[in-house]
């Protein structure tokens, strides 16, 4: 009887783990679970749902006044190159699109050359900008991960102005004809700034590279065209002391840009692709 009641005893030990599983997973492949998330992960994967990022660039800027009137060659309008930084934060969705706003730190010229003679006058604004931007990927160089690529840029930059007096200048020449030098010729400049707000339209490309989860960098070209002049110096010229022609020179900020971005992703939410969307096969390792 001790032996039918312990046959028993171990018979109901036995089919309790049975009942604990559903139908399905009774039938199911003991390691088809642990290759489903291999394939999902290898193949499907997690991709980059939403992503904020901060962005510090360094840029080298080329821009040129504007000059609607030269003296019949007296002056020319000479093209500054200086570099300048900026910092901002982004917002992308699915590595597609992007929304950047920042800061800028970069001059804005008027560099007055006067032909003929070693003599240039440079002047710049508050050097203070800001930016709003929106990006788009036109090119991936790492398929469907988007990991890198080239990006289309758009966007305004609105720039302050104090409205401050920037300086003035004065050259004193003669004709060459007049070698008895009784009619001086005197150029007399002076600088200053816009007292109300002016913008700038840009467009650009970049190229950035996924160093790893947290870090991107790119190399970009951007085109800069100015609306209204951030600073203005304005040049008479004068024969024996009477001003007999005038000349202005606008630094709008129109010019362009070739700068290197280092960003940092500070928050990101992954969304698992479903394995129906992976095209091809591959054999699992």
């Amino acid at each position: 009887m001790m032996k039918r009641y312990f046959a028993f005893l171990l018979l109901g030990l036995a089919a309790i783990p049975a009942l604990g599983q559903e139908m399905a997973d009774y039938y199911q492949l003991p390691n088809q679970r642990h290759q489903y998330d291999r394939l999902l992960t290898r193949y499907g994967g997690a991709y980059i749902q939403n992503r904020w990022y901060v962005s510090l660039s360094g840029f080298g800027r080329t821009d040129g006044a504007k000059l609607d009137n030269s003296f019949n060659g007296i002056l020319a309008s000479n093209p500054v190159t200086k570099p300048g930084w900026s910092a901002l934060v982004g917002w992308a969705y699915r590595e597609q699109w992007a929304i950047e706003a920042g800061y800028a730190n970069s001059a804005i010229h008027t560099d007055v050359l006067v032909n003929g003679s070693p003599y240039s006058f440079s002047f710049t604004n508050d050097k203070q900008s800001f930016f709003l931007r929106a990006k788009r990927m036109i090119l991936s160089t790492s398929g469907p991960w988007r990991r890198s690529g080239f990006w289309l840029t758009g966007g305004m930059w609105a720039v302050p102005n104090s409205g401050q007096d920037k300086g003035q200048f004065s050259l004193v020449g003669y004709n060459n004809y007049d070698w008895r030098r009784e009619n001086p010729i005197r150029l007399s400049g002076h600088t200053t700034l816009n007292n109300q707000l002016t913008a700038m339209a840009e467009t650009g490309v970049e190229y950035t590279v996924r160093l790893n989860d947290r870090f991107d960098m790119g190399l970009s070209v951007r085109k800069l065209w100015g609306i209204g002049s951030s600073v203005t110096t304005n040049v008479a010229y004068l024969v024996n002391g009477r001003e007999s022609q005038q000349a202005q020179f606008r630094g709008t900020g129109s010019g362009i840009t070739y700068g290197l971005t280092l960003s940092y992703t500070f928050a990101l939410q992954r969304k698992l692709a479903s394995v129906m969307q992976v095209q091809g096969k591959q054999r699992i390792k």
